[in-house]
C-alpha cells in the first residue's frame, strides 16, 4: 500500500490528519468515492495515536468530507471535492482550536446520539419552572447576540442544553449531559460559528426545541434537537 501519511513528532494532533486529508483532496490524490486507509494503517503511517486519528476522522465525517460505510470502510464523499467544504481559512482557525481541546468531536458525536432522546424526555417531563428557565436563557441569548457578545452567547448555549437535560428530572442523564458538554467545549466552536454566521441559526434552533417542549411534543423536540446538532459543523 502506498503510504500517504508521513510520520509526525506528536502523538496528540488530530488536526494534522485533518489537514493532510484536505490537502490530498485539494491536490487530487484523494478523489470522491476513494477509500481511505483504516484507522490502524493511518496510525502506522503517521505515528499519531489512535485516539487522535479517530478524533480526526470524526471531525471529517461531521463536516461531511468523509463517510463511513459499516463493514466496508471510510470513503471520500462527494462533498469532499475542493471548495465544497467549509472555507479553508475558517477551517484552519477552527483546527487551531481543536489542538487545544482533545476529544471534542467524539463528544459531539455522543451528544448527537444522546441529546435527541434527552430532549424527547424533557418534552414529557419538564416542569413549569424548568420551562421558564429555558425561556429566560433564550431571551438572554437574544441580548447577547444583539450586543455581539459571542462568548456570552456560547455560555448561554451550554446552559440551555443543560437546562433541557435538567428538565428530564433524571440525575443520570443530567450528569452525562454535563460531562459531554464539558468535553465538547462549546467555546471551541465560537470562532467557527461566528465566521459562518451560525449564531442566529443556533438561537432559532433553541427556540424550536423550547417550543416543542412547551407543546409537550416529544417527536418534534427530538427532531429539532437532532437537526440542531447536525448543524453544529
Amino acid at each position: 500500500m502506498t503510504e500517504i501519511f508521513s510520520r509526525q513528532d506528536s502523538t496528540k494532533k488530530p488536526a494534522i490528519i485533518v489537514r493532510r486529508i484536505l490537502d490530498l483532496i485539494d491536490e487530487g490524490t484523494l478523489l470522491p468515492g476513494e477509500k481511505l486507509p483504516n484507522e490502524m494503517e493511518i496510525v502506522r503511517q503517521s505515528d499519531i495515536s489512535r485516539a487522535s486519528v479517530r478524533e480526526a476522522l470524526s471531525a471529517l465525517e461531521l463536516m461531511g468530507i468523509i463517510k463511513r460505510v459499516p463493514g466496508e470502510g471510510t470513503y471520500i464523499s462527494e462533498r469532499g471535492l475542493a471548495g465544497k467544504y467549509t472555507p479553508k481559512n475558517i477551517l484552519d482557525k477552527f483546527l487551531e482550536d481543536t489542538e487545544r481541546v482533545g476529544g471534542s468531536f467524539e463528544a459531539l458525536e455522543a451528544r448527537m446520539a444522546i441529546e435527541p432522546s434527552v430532549t424527547m424526555m424533557a418534552a414529557r417531563r419538564a416542569e413549569p419552572q424548568q420551562i421558564a428557565r429555558m425561556e429566560a436563557l433564550v431571551e438572554a441569548s437574544v441580548g447577547a447576540l444583539a450586543s455581539h457578545d459571542a462568548w456570552q452567547f456560547m455560555d448561554l448555549d451550554g446552559s440551555f442544553h443543560i437546562a433541557v437535560a435538567e428538565a428530564t428530572n433524571n440525575e443520570t442523564l443530567m450528569e452525562i449531559s454535563r460531562d459531554l458538554l464539558k468535553r465538547a467545549d462549546v467555546h471551541m466552536w465560537q470562532r467557527y460559528k461566528e465566521d459562518l454566521g451560525l449564531l442566529e441559526k443556533t438561537l432559532e434552533s433553541h427556540r424550536q426545541i423550547l417550543q416543542a417542549i412547551k407543546e409537550r411534543d416529544p417527536a418534534k423536540a427530538a427532531f429539532y434537537s437532532e437537526k440542531h446538532l447536525a448543524r453544529c459543523v
